[in-house]
């Protein structure tokens, strides 16, 4: 018996932290089957933990075409989001896609038009930063994603994505301008 309980030690400790969720901060334990597609408060919350590390890149290098992490931000994705999380919030981008091309709302949020646009804003965000592709993901591929640049997505972006600012609509038309040449 001890000989059993030592392999599952092994075995444990050989598993990715990502895989834990008691390690998160973020996410209580238990949270492996949150519903990230019509919990618009469990999605704003991690597609916002995301876009405020994300978008920040894109900022620093207006009119870029890609971004790429670091190992402080593989760190810290990795503490913050397992990786089922991090998979599940890439299904619930791709499903509120499809609302969004649909016309459709939210669960919580078809009441309360302001709250509605928000999630709509954070998934095109999200769109932008290329966090619903299958491939080329960097929520997928953090293993790998340190200095890999990941492709943004400009394609149906409207200042919908960069907010009603003015600097996100000049950001949207330079970087529409870089990719037309």
């Amino acid at each position: 018996q001890q000989q059993q309980q030592q392999q599952q030690q092994q075995q444990q400790q050989k598993q990715p932290q990502t895989s834990q969720h008691a390690s998160s901060p973020l996410l209580p334990a238990g949270t492996e089957d949150l519903d990230l597609k019509t919990n618009d408060n469990a999605y704003h919350v991690i597609g916002a933990l995301l876009t405020d590390r994300l978008l920040p890149k894109l900022d620093a290098h207006p009119g870029c075409t890609h971004y790429s992490l670091d190992q402080d931000d593989v760190d810290f994705f990795n503490g913050m989001l397992p990786y089922s999380v991090r998979r599940r919030f890439v299904d619930a981008v791709r499903y509120r896609l499809q609302l969004i091309k649909s016309g459709g709302r939210m669960g919580s949020a078809a009441g309360k038009a302001g709250d509605d646009a928000g999630w709509r804003r954070l998934t095109m965000q999200c769109q932008l930063l290329g966090l619903e592709r299958m491939h080329q993901n960097v929520l997928l591929d953090l293993a790998q994603s340190v200095g890999k640049n990941y492709p943004i997505n400009l394609k149906d972006q409207g200042p919908l994505a960069f907010g009603a600012a003015a600097n996100g609509t000049q950001r949207q038309q330079q970087q529409q301008q870089q990719q037309s040449r």
